[in-house]
């Protein structure tokens, strides 16, 4: 992307979006995208949608629906926030989303930046020159007490990588994910996705622990990671995925979504060292409903393309998701 691309882009989005996440929202947010007004559940099963019809906000619905499914239900549970005044919603949805109501809720803020404008485009791991849009997964603001109660004031640095492009300032970055975007083909290529934050803490605690002499620190560091493992461990690629699709979708308009392969992606970004975690680049979009494909984005498609012939000897290239 030019930076002229990514600067309009970012005129186009708030400087700040608060984006509440709970367990599972991803499932009926990616459903309402997929299906009609009113959809036949045999007809959802046989399509591409069919792997969210059994997740756990999707089921109760399923169950009780008469064999026809209502989107406006499954948004209800999508958009959980604001469907307090939905009127006409079905006993079930009302019933599942007061269970929402009484969940644990993340309420991450995303933020935006630029990448690699300046440097060539495998320095960057990036798939051609000229720059990424940054989607920021901010921690919510509970999490500044936590850092309180465990931490140092002036720890923050240890867990943030420099280089990386995180907040230095406000909320502290969980997660980031980089994306190369053309408005003009309504098409967006996730190029990375990935969390340093918890990562480095762990580090830090393995650390810590060869130094008898700061036991205090390690254990207060070591109940630190605990907490972070499990309130965001298992949940923060799916909260990072769902925010950077909202984004795409509901804000920019981009419908059409590649995603890369783990081995072809690395090829692509110039990457032969310090590979990202094989399940970012497999498991996450299976659970997404991305599909393997053969087909690339246009505008990596003309420059890389004897590239590209090279990777499909070996199968699909990319994932790719229409919503």
């Amino acid at each position: 992307m030019k930076s002229t691309e990514i600067t309009h882009i970012r005129q186009m989005l708030p400087e700040t979006i608060h984006f509440p996440y709970y367990a599972d929202r991803e499932s009926p947010w990616l459903l309402a995208q997929m299906m009609t007004r009113r959809a036949r559940v045999a007809d959802l099963r046989a399509g591409p949608a069919g792997k969210l019809l059994g997740r756990p906000l999707v089921k109760p619905l399923v169950a009780r629906c008469g064999g026809e499914l209502r989107q406006r239900d499954v948004i209800s549970l999508a958009y959980a926030q604001e469907a307090i005044g939905f009127q006409d919603m079905s006993r079930p949805a009302r019933a599942k989303l007061d269970e929402i109501y009484g969940a644990d809720w993340l309420g991450f803020t995303l933020t935006f930046t630029a990448w690699g404008m300046h440097d060539p485009a495998h320095w960057m791991q990036m798939s051609r020159d000229g720059g990424n849009l940054v989607v920021q997964l901010g921690f919510p603001a509970d999490h500044a007490e936590v850092m309180g109660k465990y931490l140092k004031a002036d720890t923050r640095h240890k867990f943030e990588e420099w280089d990386h492009p995180v907040r230095s300032t406000g909320s502290p970055t969980l997660a980031w994910a980089r994306l190369d975007i053309d408005k003009d083909e309504g098409v967006a290529l996730i190029e990375e996705v990935q969390c340093d934050w918890l990562r480095n803490v762990q580090l830090e605690v393995l650390k810590l622990d060869r130094e008898p002499l700061r036991s205090r620190e390690a254990r207060s560091t070591r109940l630190y990671d605990a907490h972070l493992r499990e309130r965001y461990g298992r949940g923060w690629s799916r909260a990072m995925l769902l925010s950077v699709l909202l984004v795409l979708r509901d804000y920019l308009g981009i419908r059409d979504v590649f995603m890369h392969r783990f081995e072809p992606g690395n090829v692509l970004k110039g990457m032969e060292w310090d590979f990202p975690p094989v399940s970012l680049y497999r498991d996450l979009p299976k659970a997404f409903c991305f599909a393997p494909t053969d087909e690339a984005p246009e505008f990596l498609e003309r420059l890389r393309r004897r590239d590209l012939a090279i990777l499909r000897e070996a199968g699909p290239v990319f994932w790719r998701l229409q919503i």
